[in-house]
């Protein structure tokens, strides 16, 4: 039953969605609580931005593999670490503690606010990353001033 969704597009969606909903939750186990979060839906992290992070982390594994061996995984997990953080991972009836947050799960906003992070800690580390002027990534930056 974890991280079932139900989409609400217009008023007529209520009632198909309330008894869904409904039944879920009667079929919970109730071994831990049940949240119900409200909130505007937005579209996950594009392809775009996923790219263009890997891109990155490819990067700056090339420009400290100088010093020493960090691979383009080592550095996405170090990001994720800093900027992400961990999170409980529920599978069936064990959780698994403290895992790396998976960027799958954010909004465009939210790895757009990741990227941003991750961005400038690269300068901040004298790695000069890749930002391609058509990126959604750079069209978010000129959208926002």
């Amino acid at each position: 039953m974890n991280g079932q969704f139900w989409l609400v597009q217009n008023r007529r969606d209520i009632d198909n969605v309330l008894t869904f909903f409904r039944k879920s939750l009667e079929d919970w186990n109730y071994e831990r609580p049940v949240a119900w979060k409200l909130e505007a839906y937005s579209t996950s992290r594009s392809l775009n931005q996923n790219a263009l992070f890997h891109m990155w982390c490819g990067q700056m594994s090339k420009h400290f593999s100088e010093k020493v061996h960090v691979s383009p995984e080592d550095m996405k997990k170090l990001m994720k670490n800093e900027f992400l953080g961990t999170e409980d991972v529920v599978v069936g009836s064990t959780t698994i503690p403290n895992q790396l947050r998976s960027t799958k799960s954010l909004s465009k906003g939210e790895m757009h606010q990741f990227m941003e992070q991750v961005f400038h800690w690269g300068i901040d580390h004298g790695v000069t990353l890749t930002n391609p002027q058509d990126s959604e990534f750079q069209r978010a930056r000129n959208a926002q001033g």
